[in-house]
C-alpha cells in the first residue's frame, strides 16, 4: 500500500493541479464548455477528499480550503447546467420532428446562451477571489496525519467507503417512486460522492474498478432523470414570463412533451439499471470489501 504522505500528495495536489490547468483554458477567448466541465469535475473530486478528511483533520485547517472549493463549484454548477441545456437544444433544433418549432427553440436557445455569457466573467472573478484569499495555497498546505488521529490509511479509506455507500443506499426506498424528484436527486448526489471517493482510493485498491464503473453509470442514469426534472421546472418559469412570441410559446409546449416523454424513458432505464446492480449483489460485495 502507498505511504499516506505520497497518497495524499497524489490525490489532493493532483486534483488541484488539474483544476488550475483548466482555469487557464477557461481564461482563453472562446473557451469551450468542456474546459469548465473538466475544471468542475477536478474540484468536485478535490471537495470529496477534503470532506472525507473532516474526522481526521482539525477544522481550522480544513474549513477555509473546503469553503473555497465550494464557492467555485456553486457558480460553475450554474454555468454547467446552462451549457447542458444549450447543448440539448442544439441537438433538438435540427431534429426532423422538431422542425415546426425550430424558430421558437432557437429563441429559447439564444436567451439561454446570452444568460450563460453573463456568467463566464463571474467564474473568473470567483477564481481570482479564491486566489486572493489564499484558498489554493491552503489546499496545497494540507498534509493530513492519520497517525495523530490514531487510524491507519486502510482503516480510514474503508470507513469512508462504508459511509458513502450507506448514504447512497439510504435513498433506495424511493427508487420505485418516480415522482419523488428531490429524493432521486439526492440519490444521484450520493452516487456521485461514492464514485469520487472510490476514485480517490483507486491507487490503494485496484479491485475498486468495477464499483467505480457501476457508481459512474448509476450517477449518469439518475443525472438524465434529474436533467429532465430541471428542464420541466425551467419551462414552467419561462411559460409564466410575459412578452413571449407565439412561436416561443409553441416551442415551450413542444419541449414539455419531449421532456416528459424522455424523463419517463430515463426513469425506466434507471430502475432497470438499479435492479441489475441489486441482482448482482454489487453493493453488498463492496460493503463486505470495506468491512474486511
Amino acid at each position: 500500500m502507498l505511504d499516506e504522505k505520497i497518497f495524499f500528495s497524489q490525490v489532493i495536489q493532483g486534483h488541484l493541479t488539474t483544476a488550475l490547468a483548466e482555469e487557464k483554458a477557461l481564461r482563453r477567448p472562446g473557451a469551450d464548455s468542456e474546459a469548465l466541465h473538466r475544471a468542475r469535475v477536478a474540484l468536485r473530486r478535490l471537495k470529496s477528499v477534503l470532506a472525507d478528511l473532516k474526522d481526521v483533520v482539525p477544522c481550522r485547517q480544513l474549513d477555509r480550503p473546503l469553503l473555497a472549493v465550494k464557492s467555485l463549484l456553486g457558480i460553475m454548477g450554474h454555468a454547467r447546467d446552462m451549457d447542458t441545456k444549450v447543448a440539448f437544444l442544439e441537438t433538438l433544433v435540427v431534429a426532423p420532428h422538431a422542425k415546426p418549432y425550430a424558430a421558437g427553440i432557437q429563441e429559447i436557445m439564444d436567451e439561454l446562451t446570452e444568460d450563460r455569457a453573463e456568467i463566464q466573467p463571474k467564474i473568473l472573478k470567483a477564481f481570482d477571489r479564491v486566489r486572493r484569499e489564499n484558498g489554493f495555497r491552503l489546499v496545497e498546505k494540507l498534509h493530513p496525519d492519520l497517525e495523530s488521529a490514531d487510524i491507519t490509511l486502510d482503516e480510514w479509506a474503508k470507513n469512508r467507503m462504508t459511509v458513502r455507500l450507506e448514504k447512497m443506499l439510504r435513498w433506495e426506498p424511493y427508487v420505485k417512486k418516480p415522482r419523488r424528484e428531490k429524493e432521486l436527486h439526492q440519490m444521484r448526489i450520493a452516487a456521485r460522492n461514492l464514485r469520487y471517493t472510490l476514485e480517490n482510493f483507486d491507487p490503494l485498491y485496484p479491485v475498486l474498478q468495477p464499483y467505480i464503473k457501476a457508481a459512474t453509470v448509476l450517477q449518469a442514469s439518475l443525472g438524465q432523470v434529474h436533467n429532465y426534472d430541471v428542464w420541466l421546472g425551467l419551462l414552467g418559469i419561462l411559460r409564466a414570463s410575459a412578452g413571449r412570441s407565439n412561436r416561443f410559446s409553441e416551442a415551450l409546449r413542444f419541449l414539455r412533451r419531449e421532456c416528459e416523454a424522455s424523463r419517463a424513458t430515463a426513469y425506466a432505464a434507471f430502475v432497470k439499471l438499479w435492479q441489475g446492480q441489486k441482482s448482482s449483489r454489487l453493493w453488498i460485495k463492496l460493503d463486505r470489501f470495506a468491512d474486511a
